[in-house]
């Protein structure tokens, strides 16, 4: 009866070297996930480091940083298990053609796409390297091609400029990486404001030079880092150049400041009867005079 029982059973024949392709998938998977797990681990690690040093800055800013740096996270994640599906698949021999088609058409897509995009992934490629790179940060005041603003929007494609005027200037990536731009903050955000000032040969510049320092140090716009200097720096047939140099603590400050010292110093200027530059001309008379 016992005979009978075990001769119902069919025993299923394991061939050693597809167990030992079995054995190898597995690895395979494993080292997939041991692989994307430190991957993931390191630029998790990586991301909060980066958050720590910009969390003072502002919340678009933080919350723009961690969005590419999630989706940077799960690319690679998604690249290192298709690899490993992959190489499973070429294990065996009935899905060997099945894997190596899934690489060819990856590659092939990869071809046509890049030829048919070329423009929109070079400004993604551009938008990942001013990521890293960080020429410019969100919020950071910059002059690009002569106008003056605030980086309000970094994306993968364009980055976005707040002129003062409250105009938005729409800049391809790929164009903002090949163009050079001041930036203001990249380092510190204080300023030096220069106003250039032209006055008569006969005006008393020590005289002037106490009114604008009395000024600056007067003005809400100065930051107090460093004496506000004024030094001749030019003379021309009509009048000297005068020079006043003092600090702020950003452009929109610096600004404030420069305007408010003309301001003043004009009105100065008429309380006190400083003459402004003229033009003087000589006749037969040697005698110079007065226009």
């Amino acid at each position: 009866m016992w005979e009978d029982w075990a001769a119902g059973i069919s025993f299923v024949y394991l061939d050693p070297k597809m167990i030992g392709k079995v054995v190898v998938s597995l690895i395979i998977f494993l080292i997939a996930v041991v692989a994307a797990f430190i991957v993931n681990r390191v630029l998790m690690r990586w991301q909060k480091k980066l958050v720590s040093l910009i969390e003072k800055r502002s919340v678009g800013e933080l919350t723009s940083t961690m969005t590419k740096l999630t989706i940077i996270r799960r690319l690679f994640s998604a690249t290192i298990y298709f690899l490993a599906f992959v190489f499973f698949l070429f294990q065996f021999e009935t899905m060997r053609n099945l894997g190596a088609g899934l690489l060819a058409s990856a590659g092939v897509a990869g071809i046509v796409l890049g030829m048919a995009a070329r423009n929109t992934l070079s400004n993604v490629i551009a938008g990942i390297t001013i990521s890293f790179s960080q020429p410019v940060r969100l919020n950071d005041a910059v002059i690009f091609e002569n106008d003056f603003g605030w980086i309000e929007e970094i994306s993968l494609m364009h980055t976005i400029i707040k002129t003062w005027d409250n105009r938005r200037i729409v800049v391809p990536n790929d164009i903002l990486a090949n163009k050079v731009i001041q930036n203001w903050t990249i380092r510190d955000s204080s300023l030096l404001g220069v106003v250039m000032i032209y006055v008569d040969y006969y005006c008393d510049v020590e005289k002037v030079r106490q009114w604008i320092v009395e000024i600056v140090k007067a003005s809400k716009f100065w930051n107090k880092q460093g004496e506000p200097g004024v030094q001749v720096v030019d003379f021309t047939d009509k009048s000297m150049v005068l020079r006043a140099l003092a600090s702020a603590d950003d452009a929109p400050s610096a600004w404030n400041l420069r305007c408010e010292l003309r301001e003043k110093l004009i009105k100065k200027f008429k309380e006190e009867g400083i003459p402004l530059p003229k033009i003087r001309i000589e006749g037969n008379n040697p005698t110079a005079v007065k226009v």
